[in-house]
Order: structure tokens, then C-alpha cells, then sequence
């Protein structure tokens, strides 16, 4: 099993460490519900170095990319980037990733099981086409920082001007002598910046990150935390809430990841004809449990309990749960067959009561679709 980077920082700092695809990576720091919290209320300092990052040069690359994914990467100029989808010519998701521009390449962050597979699905269509994938896993890293006090944390690294305005803009900074590719992030439903760096550059980095960040609460997290984050704000995670079964629209992703208007790409016809007839058989869609037990991923979702003397009708799949930190109960994602996605109806999870509720469950103006937000 590998260790990352900073492992022996992590290890001092109280990391509970778990395996993951070859790699020692951090669960969490002691107290998961803590760390959680911190990101909603200060900021909290992620290592996502085991994330996927390839890279594309060559003068085609923003003609080639375009045709490979679901959004419009023509419109793009350096600075900017957006939210992309992979898909076979039958438009079932491949990986999806985030595509940013940059003066001389496009960089595509990926979850890591889909890195390799997106590397040679790219490079078996590079032949007629000026063209190259980079995979720069392992020798770039991934610091994140996350939470209402990130950009306090980063405009005393970068001048505010060159800040990143939205989600997926970028900018390049300099900590300490180590350049930065910056992009902005909000996978926890709060404002928050990804450090693109060398990988040996990192645990100097994370050093000084945390000197910088402590005035203002600064404090390491781990993956199992940034899970819970992600699940309050609603965002399915690939090969946990999607995968290669999965149409995007049925994960819900029509309004950030697919435009209807770019032309072909491959998968294109199936989606647009989807389009076309409307809603799909299922979709993802989130749910909140009035029992403390947790469902696990894979469990049934029907339309009546058990326990009512006959078995209840299937009508979805759980993929992600927790027990929220933020709102005190269980909430999860699954999917859910059409005529049961209705906002406010009753499900049921192992003779629990579920109510359906529209994602995300969280949003930082406050507004919560669950029974204990406003």
C-alpha cells in the first residue's frame, strides 16, 4: 500500500488512515462530525493528491476535447473552465471531470478510478488529431481548502484582483516560491480553492497553508468528512452515485455539465433524443430518513413498508448516506423511479419512512430543503 506524500505530517496531526485503490489515504483526524463543521463554519485543508489530473496540448486540443465530452469547451478562454461529462455513443456516463483552460493546455481533473480509463479512451482518438495526454498524477498534487473562510485564507497569498471569481474560473499564484494553478471549487456546497503543485513541493505547502490559515480557524480534514459535505450539498460522486449504467441526466447533471446546443460529440444523439422525449425512468434525487439507522449503499428504496404485511413495491436504489452533521439527521441520495420523485412524497427504506426532497440539501444562503433548515 502507498503512502502518500505527507504521510508522516498526517500521521503527527492524528490521521486515521484507510486504503483506497493502492493508496494510504486519510479517513479522518479523530472526529469526523468536528472536521465536518469546521468547513462549514471556518475552513478545512484537504489532500486530494490521489485525484486524477491529465493534461492535453497540441493546437487540436480544444477542437478534440469538444467533441469528446458533454459541454462546450470551444467557448472557453484561459482563466475559465466548466463541468463535463464522458459518455459512450450510447451517452451512459464513462467519468465525469472538471475541464479547465489554461493559456497553453486543458487540464481535466478526475476521480481517480476513472483516470486511467479516460487516459486511454482520449489517446486511442489523439491519432488524427495534433494532440497530446499528459497524466500528471503523480507528480502533481492537490491541496483544497474549503469553507466560508477560504478566501480570506487565499487573498493573503494572492492579490484579490486575481482571485477566482466563480466556480471552475482559475488563476496562478506564487506561495512561497511554488507556482499554484488555483480553481474554484464548491463540492461542499460552501466557497472553496483547489492547489494544483508539484508533488514534491506539498508538504511544504500544506505547512505553510496552515500557518497562514490558522488566524482564521484553518484546519486539516479528512475524506470521510468531505463526503458528508459533499452528500448536504447534493453532489453525486462517480462510481458511487453513477456509473457506466448511468445516463447523466438521470443524476441530474442537464444543468452544469450538458449543453444541447454545441453539436456532435460522441453520445450526442442519444442525449439530444432523450431531450426530446423528456423526462427519464429514473432520477437521483435525495431523501430524508426519520429513523437514526443508516442505509447503505445498494438498499432498496419502496413504496410502502415491509412491515404493512406485503412486500413493498421497488421503486429505487440508495446510493450515498449519512447521518448529517450539519442538520442533525439521516439524510441520503438514490434513485428513484419516476412517479415516486415528486418533492414531499413518502418512500420507504427497511420499514424507515423517507420523504423526497430535491437536491442539494444544503446551500450556504441558508436555505434548506430539509425539515430542520429554514
Amino acid at each position: 500500500m502507498n503512502k502518500t506524500r505527507l504521510f508522516e505530517i498526517q500521521k503527527a496531526a492524528g490521521a486515521v488512515f484507510e486504503p483506497s485503490d493502492e493508496r494510504e489515504l486519510v479517513r479522518s483526524y479523530g472526529n469526523t462530525v468536528a472536521e465536518h463543521l469546521t468547513v462549514r463554519k471556518k475552513a478545512g485543508l484537504i489532500d486530494r493528491s490521489h485525484r486524477g489530473k491529465l493534461r492535453l496540448k497540441g493546437k487540436d486540443r480544444t477542437e478534440f476535447l469538444h467533441g469528446m465530452v458533454t459541454n462546450d469547451i470551444q467557448k472557453l478562454a484561459p482563466g475559465n473552465g466548466l463541468y463535463a461529462v464522458f459518455t459512450t455513443d450510447k451517452a451512459k456516463m464513462l467519468a465525469d471531470g472538471r475541464v479547465y483552460c489554461l493559456p497553453d493546455a486543458l487540464w481535466i481533473d478526475l476521480e481517480p478510478e476513472a483516470t486511467g480509463k479516460i487516459y486511454k479512451h482520449l489517446d486511442k482518438y489523439t491519432l488524427a488529431s495534433d494532440v497530446t495526454v499528459e497524466n500528471l498524477t503523480e507528480t502533481q498534487g492537490l491541496l483544497s481548502i474549503y469553507g466560508p473562510s477560504s478566501s480570506g485564507i487565499i487573498s493573503q497569498i494572492v492579490p484579490s484582483a486575481s482571485m477566482p471569481p466563480n466556480e471552475y474560473s482559475t488563476s496562478s499564484l506564487s506561495l512561497d516560491g511554488t507556482a499554484l494553478l488555483m480553481a474554484r471549487n464548491e463540492i461542499t456546497g460552501e466557497v472553496g480553492y483547489d492547489l494544483y503543485l508539484p508533488a514534491d513541493k506539498l508538504a511544504s505547502t500544506w505547512n505553510r497553508l496552515l500557518q497562514i490559515g490558522d488566524p482564521h480557524g484553518l484546519q486539516p480534514v479528512g475524506l470521510e468528512a468531505l463526503n458528508s459535505l459533499r452528500i448536504e450539498a447534493g453532489i453525486p460522486n462517480y462510481g458511487i452515485d453513477m456509473d457506466e449504467s448511468n445516463f447523466p441526466m438521470e443524476a441530474g447533471l442537464e444543468a452544469r455539465a450538458i449543453s444541447y446546443t454545441k453539436g456532435c460529440y460522441i453520445g450526442q444523439e442519444t442525449i439530444a433524443r432523450a431531450d426530446a422525449q423528456g423526462q427519464m425512468n429514473k432520477r437521483l434525487m435525495g431523501l430524508e430518513l426519520a429513523g437514526e439507522s443508516v442505509p447503505k449503499k445498494g438498499q432498496s428504496i419502496q413504496a410502502r413498508p415491509e412491515s404493512s404485511g406485503a412486500e413493498g413495491r421497488l421503486v429505487g436504489t440508495i446510493t450515498s448516506a449519512v447521518k448529517s452533521p450539519t442538520f442533525e439527521k439521516v439524510i441520503a441520495m438514490g434513485y428513484l423511479h419516476r412517479d415516486f420523485i415528486k418533492p414531499g412524497t413518502e418512500v420507504f427504506i427497511a420499514g424507515q419512512s423517507a420523504k423526497v426532497i430535491s437536491l442539494p440539501f444544503y446551500t450556504r444562503s441558508g436555505q434548506s430543503k430539509t425539515s430542520s433548515g429554514a
